[in-house]
């Protein structure tokens, strides 16, 4: 399973995959999905809107009515709630709840001393600012459309779904495909491996997902539960070569040491190291001896060892103990007590002569 990863592609990119509406508000014949294109949850077509052939200052206006025009129906998962609850009112697929967060959050921040210790109607009042028509509607998503994907926040959706709730809806079913897009490529599995800007080297990247791909096409993983698992695997061999690694730099090269000069100056300043090299607290760490360090190395290696053996294990239990399926079987033999095999399709033909 190979995506195409495109998190940092503004979202008008990621809307030009697919055919556009037609004049008249009907969808086109090549619109609905096929048997190799997985749907999204969205049930209306949201994400089955094209900005091709859009050009010009008011591509994102078009887009905007494109998506304002029918009604938002998500295909929420059928869980059973109470009757009078914000669930029932308005779905587990809407972001109402976590626009409501957003806003608490911002509240909170404006009450705070940080944020100018505001008044609660104040701190409220500069929260939120919903847009009061469609004009202001659309100068804000146009805003969003500009963005990296990771850069849109709930307050703006907010904000938007003040004015265009089907659009706000929209966008966000698209953000959340562009999510499992980023899962499905690996790149979330490698953007945990390499956390910092400095670690995100094209090469580094590049190892990992070579590694993920290599995996897969030894497994040719089935759904999104045994792609976790593989990127369990390549997560956990990643750390046990670096564990690895560490032992073996540990146990067989020189480690760093200070300068002489540099030891010689923290013992004639040592008072006053002690009172403004170190922050506040109640204990100072302990500094573990070469010996402990190359242990500790061994012991994480064998630690990862044992969690990538443990996670090839649930894959292929998983594989032992799924139900199995026979599309379309000519013949089927399949072994009965003593030995002996059943030809099913031989059953089936004298089923069908009496």
């Amino acid at each position: 399973m190979k995506v195409n990863h495109k998190s940092e592609q503004n979202l008008a990119d990621q809307l030009n995959q697919v055919p556009a509406q037609v004049d008249d508000g009907t969808q086109p014949s090549d619109m609905s999905p096929t048997s190799d294109q997985p749907s999204d949850r969205c049930s209306d077509g949201c994400d089955q809107i094209d900005v091709d052939g859009i050009a010009g200052s008011n591509q994102h206006s078009t887009l905007f009515d494109a998506l304002d025009r029918q009604e938002f129906k998500p295909n929420d998962f059928n869980t059973g709630v109470a009757v009078d609850s914000l669930e029932s009112a308005v779905g587990y697929g809407s972001l109402i709840r976590q626009m409501q967060a957003a806003f608490f959050d911002q509240v909170a921040f404006y009450r705070s001393e940080a944020g100018g210790s505001l008044p609660v109607d104040e701190a409220r009042t500069r929260a939120f600012h919903a847009c009061e028509n469609e004009e202001e509607a659309k100068l804000l998503f146009e805003s969003l459309m500009s963005k990296p994907i990771h850069s849109v926040d709930f307050n703006s959706l907010s904000e938007l779904y003040a004015g265009a709730p089907r659009v706000a809806e929209r966008l966000w079913e698209l953000i959340k495909k562009e999510g499992r897009a980023e899962f499905e490529s690996g790149h979330l599995a490698a953007n945990t491996m390499f956390p910092v800007p400095h670690m995100k080297q094209a090469w580094n990247i590049a190892r990992f997902l070579g590694v993920r791909e290599s995996f897969i096409d030894d497994w040719n993983p089935q759904g999104a539960t045994e792609v976790a698992l593989i990127d369990m695997l390549a997560q956990t061999y990643f750390q046990w070569q670096y564990w690895l690694e560490q032992v073996v730099l540990r146990s067989e090269t020189r480690p760093r040491s200070e300068h002489p000069d540099y030891v010689e100056w923290k013992q004639w300043n040592e008072e006053k190291k002690k009172t403004q090299s170190w922050s506040e607290g109640y204990w100072f760490p302990q500094y573990v001896a070469e010996q402990s360090a190359i242990d500790h190395a061994v012991q994480t290696a064998d630690r990862f060892n044992r969690i990538f053996m443990r996670t090839l294990r649930q894959l292929r239990d998983l594989r032992r103990y799924s139900p199995v399926t026979i599309n379309s079987p000519q013949q089927v033999n399949i072994a009965a007590p003593g030995g002996k095999q059943v030809n099913l399709s031989g059953l089936e033909d004298s089923k069908r002569r009496s």
